[in-house]
C-alpha cells in the first residue's frame, strides 16, 4: 500500500522542486523544536508523578514524525535518520503508549492501573504512525530496531484490539475515527490478513463516526476536530480502498462528500474559521486533507493557498504530514474564499454569510453536542481578516473540563459568548430541542428563538433576528417573560473596545445601540487553549431597563467605498 510513496523520484521533487520549498522550511523548523531535547521514553518519575503527561508525548509524536519524513526527503542525512531510531526505541520502551491523562479522564485508571493494552487516541495514532514509517523505511532499520517494533506493535495494538472492546467503537466524535482508523490501518500494514477477518467490527466504528453528522456535513465538535477526526477517516478509507481493490469505497458515500466541503464554508474570512464548538482560537488543519479530497471529488472542494494563516501542518501525526507532502498539488489551489454566499445548515443550525465586507456566522443546534459549548443563539462578526466580535473557543484542558464541571469553565459557559443572560442566569447546557436558524432572502433576515437553551420557566421566547446590508448588521431582540426580570445583553471581543460619542468603536466597527442602554466594560485575562499565553478578553455588556423586553444594536461595518 502507498507504495508510490517509496518512489526516489517523489521525495527528489520533494527535495529540489520550489512548489515544496515551504513544506521543507516548516517541517526543518519543526525538527528542530522538536529535537530540541534528546529523544527519551517517560521515566519512572514521570509515571509515579501521574497528573497530565501530554506534553511529552506531543513532543515524542514530533520528534517522530519530523525525522521519519526529513529521512524521506533527505535519504543520505544520518542525523535524521539516527535520530529517527531513537524515538522509535524510545516508543519500545515505552510501557503504554496511551498517556496517563487519558487514563485518568476516559477510563478512570490511574498509574497503579497503568496497561500497555489501553488504546487511545495516542496509542493509535502511534500504531498507524509507527507502521506506515516501517512500511516505508524499515528496509533501512537495523535487524533489532524492526523486530522489536513489530513485536512492540503487536504487543500495544494488535493483541488488545483482538482480545479486548473500547468504549469509543460506538463513540460518535473524532474518538471513533482516530482509534478506530489508526487501528485500521496498522492492522492493514502489518497483518492485512488480520484486518481482512475484523474489518466488519472497523467499518462499523468508522460508520459510527460518520453517523453523529448529520445530513448537512456540519462537524458540530469544531472545525479542528473535523481535520483531525475527517482526516482520520480519510487515511483509513484510502487504505481500505486500495487493499480491496476498490471494492469498499467510502467516498462514494454523499454523506462523506458533503462533509469534505464542510470546512470551506466555515471561512468568515481569509485568515479566519467559525470557532464554535472546542477549537483552537487558530485551528489548524493538515494541508493535505483538502488536496486528497479535491483529487476525488474536483471543484466541490476549495484549497486555500498554503499561505492561508490557518492553514499548516498538523503538528503531532505522521500520517498528515505524509500525506501534506506526497499528496500536495499546487494546481488545485484556489486563490481566496468565495464572497457573497449564504449557508444555512438547518439540520445541525449553523449559519454562515460571507460579503466583501464582512464575514458573519450564527449558532443555532442545542447545547448536548459534542464538546459542546454553551453558544445557542451566539455569533461570530469577521472584519478585516479577524474576529470583531468573538466565539473565543476552547478553554486549557484541565482536570474536570470534559466532566459535569464543563460550564463552571468560562469558555465553554454561555458568559464567554454573544448571548443575553437573565437575573444573571445563563444557558444551564441541558440538551433540548434543536434551535433552527430561518432565512428570508427577500428580506435579508435570519431569525431563531432561543429560549430552548435556557433553563428559565418564566422565559417563554427569546427571538433574535438580523437583517444584513452591506455596511451594517442590525440585530433585533425581543423576549417574551412571565416575570420582570434584569436582562443583559453580552458582546465580546478580543480587540480592545472604544467608548465614543456614537457608541461603542471596536477597529472600524461601530456597536450603535438603538434601544438606549449605557455599555459597560470589563476585561478578563484568559489562557489560550494550546499554548498558555494569556490573552485578554473584552466585555461589553448593555443592562436593559425595567420592563423593557426589546433590544435593537447596528453593527456599523464601512464598505471600502466609504473607508
Amino acid at each position: 500500500m502507498l507504495d508510490f510513496a517509496k518512489d526516489p523520484a517523489l521525495w527528489e521533487k520533494v527535495r529540489t522542486h520550489e512548489a515544496y520549498a515551504k513544506h521543507r522550511a516548516e517541517i526543518l523548523e519543526k525538527y528542530e523544536q522538536a529535537f530540541s531535547e534528546p529523544p527519551r521514553a517517560h521515566s519512572l518519575e514521570d509515571t509515579l508523578r501521574g497528573g497530565d503527561d501530554r506534553g511529552l508525548w506531543h513532543k515524542q509524536l514530533n520528534q517522530l514524525q519530523c525525522s521519519a519524513i526529513l529521512s524521506l526527503i533527505y535519504p543520505d542525512n544520518e542525523e535524521y535518520f539516527n535520530n529517527l531510531l531513537k524515538i522509535i526505541w524510545a516508543y519500545c520502551d515505552e510501557y503504554s503508549w496511551a498517556p496517563l491523562g487519558h487514563f485518568n479522564s476516559y477510563y478512570n485508571r490511574t498509574p497503579a492501573d497503568f496497561d500497555p493494552g489501553l488504546i487511545d487516541i495516542f496509542a493509535s495514532s502511534a500504531g498507524f504512525a509507527l507502521s506506515e514509517i516501517k512500511h516505508l523505511l524499515g528496509h533501512r532499520f537495523p535487524r533489532v530496531v524492526y523486530d522489536r517494533l513489530t513485536y512492540e506493535i503487536r504487543k500495544h495494538i494488535i493483541e488488545p484490539y483482538l482480545t479486548r472492546n473500547y468504549f469509543w467503537e460506538k463513540h460518535d466524535n473524532n474518538w471513533a475515527s482516530v482509534c478506530g482508523g489508526g487501528v485500521g490501518a496498522t492492522l492493514m500494514y502489518e497483518c492485512p490478513e488480520v484486518f481482512f477477518e475484523q474489518r466488519e467490527r472497523l467499518d462499523a466504528t468508522m460508520q459510527c463516526y460518520l453517523d453523529s453528522f448529520a445530513d448537512d456535513g456540519v462537524c458540530v465538535e469544531g472545525t479542528g476536530y473535523w481535520g483531525f477526526g475527517f482526516g482520520f477517516f480519510v487515511s483509513y478509507a484510502m487504505l481500505e480502498k486500495e487493499i480491496t481493490n476498490g471494492e469498499i469505497d467510502w467516498f462514494k458515500c454523499e454523506k462523506v462528500k458533503t462533509i469534505a466541503t464542510f470546512m470551506q464554508k466555515m471561512f468568515l474570512q481569509r485568515d479566519v474559521l467559525v470557532s464554535f464548538s472546542d477549537c483552537g482560537q487558530s485551528a489548524r488543519y493538515s494541508v493535505g486533507l483538502p488536496h486528497i479530497l479535491r483529487m476525488i471529488y474536483g471543484d466541490a472542494v476549495e484549497c486555500l493557498p498554503y499561505d492561508t494563516g490557518i492553514v499548516a501542518y498538523d503538528n503531532t501525526h505522521f500520517n498528515f504530514l505524509l500525506r501534506s507532502v506526497i499528496y500536495f498539488n499546487p494546481e488545485y489551489i484556489t486563490h481566496d474564499i468565495q464572497n457573497d454566499v449564504v449557508y444555512n445548515m438547518q439540520q445541525t443550525g449553523i449559519f454562515i454569510k460571507r460579503t466583501k465586507n464582512y464575514g458573519f456566522a450564527i449558532k443555532g443546534g442545542n447545547n448536548g453536542e459534542s464538546h459542546n459549548h454553551n453558544d445557542v443563539g451566539s455569533f461570530i462578526l469577521a472584519r478585516n481578516n479577524k474576529q470583531i466580535l468573538c466565539d473565543i473557543g476552547a478553554g486549557p484542558y484541565v482536570e474536570g473540563y470534559h466532566t459535569e464541571q464543563r460550564y463552571t469553565f468560562f469558555n465553554p459557559s454561555s458568559f464567554s459568548h454573544n448571548v443575553p443572560f437573565f437575573d444573571g442566569i445563563g444557558h444551564d447546557g441541558v440538551r433540548r430541542e434543536n434551535v433552527i436558524i430561518d432565512y428570508d432572502e427577500d428580506k435579508a433576515c435570519a431569525s431563531l428563538d432561543f429560549k430552548n437553551a435556557y433553563g428559565i420557566d418564566y422565559l417563554t421566547s427569546a427571538m433574535r433576528k438580523f437583517y444584513f446590508s452591506d455596511a451594517q448588521i442590525r440585530m433585533c431582540d425581543h423576549f417574551d417573560l412571565t416575570k420582570k426580570s434584569a436582562i443583559t445583553e453580552r458582546f465580546v471581543t478580543k480587540t480592545e473596545p472604544v467608548l465614543c460619542e456614537g457608541g461603542v468603536l471596536i477597529d472600524d466597527v461601530l456597536l450603535r445601540c438603538v434601544s438606549g442602554a449605557t455599555p459597560t466594560i470589563t476585561i478578563k485575562e484568559l489562557e489560550t487553549h494550546n499554548t498558555g499565553e494569556m490573552y485578554n478578553v473584552y466585555l461589553i455588556d448593555y443592562t436593559l431597563g425595567d420592563d423593557v423586553c426589546d433590544f435593537e444594536i447596528i453593527f456599523e461595518t464601512p464598505t471600502k467605498e466609504s473607508v
